[in-house]
């Protein structure tokens, strides 16, 4: 399945490609040939359509992939707004690498043109991000499949649906929470890349009762001051804990004719609010979305692959996703980023 954003197609794969394209079960033989022929380490080489008839994956796909959707919030903004890195031949890369580039001093204003500025040049600072697999693994009893053709009944898809939910979920918690460190190489997030600005709430957190809708703007106006001020001008996008929702919802002042949310959705700039129920209670994200501050590295979007064990009675099943946020700052040390707690 894929969704329609205004920047074209929602990466999402139904596994709807791999139907032609795949024969034989789950073996070593079809990865070792694949590499002996020299092409990429796919999932088409890794998912079988023997097993299970067309319309049953059909079935796993469309729960697996919309139960996804529901859950990537955060990875979905990203989509959404383009915030995407793809990755060739993703199956057979651990790290994803890329370079931050210095700034140079400012031109010279001269008269005559002919007055030698300071000679300067760029410089490279070769970076990088692990790439892994998020996955989950659910099986199938062959019993129960041979069942539910024999009475005409669709496949029960739960566990693909959960397994989709539990992939997507831990996908948007590396977006905000950041993830497990490879190879002395950390996984960051929004609320714990080292460069990111720190804020603070002036008059409390959001939540309390005392806290006006005046005090929350002033607040939004001063971290948008601290992007400004490391050189990111938006557009911006705030992404709020679940314990924070309610309150954007009330009225922006006594008898005011717009909310909270409403007035904020008025700064120069601030382009959507997000709810995103990863982030951690009262802690707040403020984001330039450009792709130098945050984006999605894109290797293989969420879908699952299939194979047999003890002779045929289990019917294994892989959903996963090579997809990893990368927040980065310049090679200033300047962020696009506010954080706070």
């Amino acid at each position: 399945m894929k969704s329609k954003s205004k920047n074209g197609p929602l990466r999402v794969d139904d596994g709807r490609t791999f139907y032609s394209g795949s024969s034989g079960r789950w073996a070593g033989e079809r990865l070792l040939a694949a590499v002996k022929a020299g092409r990429p380490i796919t999932p088409q080489e890794l998912r079988t359509a023997d097993t299970l008839r067309k319309n049953e994956w059909e079935h796993l796909d469309e729960a697996l992939v919309q139960e996804g959707v529901i859950r990537l919030r955060g990875v979905a903004w990203l989509i959404a707004q383009g915030l995407t890195i793809g990755v060739p031949n993703a199956m057979g890369k651990t790290m994803f690498q890329w370079e931050d580039v210095t700034d140079m001093n400012p031109a010279e204003t001269t008269l005559s043109g002919v007055a030698r500025t300071e000679d300067d040049r760029v410089e490279f600072d070769l970076k990088q991000q692990p790439l892994p697999i998020t996955h989950k693994d659910f099986n199938l009893n062959l019993r129960t499949l041979a069942a539910s053709r024999e009475r005409g009944e669709s496949l029960d898809t739960t566990q693909a649906r959960v397994a989709g939910r539990l992939v997507a979920e831990q996908l948007k918690k590396m977006m905000f929470q950041g993830g497990r460190t490879f190879a002395g190489s950390p996984i960051y997030g929004l609320t714990t890349h080292p460069d990111r600005n720190l804020g603070t709430f002036a008059s409390g957190v959001w939540s309390g009762g005392g806290v006006t809708g005046e005090q929350i703007l002033a607040d939004v106006l001063t971290w948008k001051g601290q992007l400004e001020a490391d050189r990111m001008f938006g557009p911006y996008a705030l992404f709020i804990p679940s314990n924070f929702n309610t309150k954007l919802d009330n009225d922006f002042k006594a008898n005011s004719d717009k909310s909270i949310r409403q007035r904020l959705l008025e700064v120069d700039g601030l382009q959507s609010i997000n709810t995103v129920d990863q982030m951690p209670a009262s802690n707040v994200a403020m984001v330039q979305a450009t792709q130098d501050v945050v984006a999605l590295v894109d290797g293989e979007p969420l879908q699952s692959i299939q194979w047999d064990i003890e002779g045929g009675f289990i019917i294994k099943f892989k959903a996963f996703a090579i997809q990893v946020p990368l927040v980065r700052s310049d090679a200033q040390g300047r962020s696009g980023v506010v954080h706070a707690s």
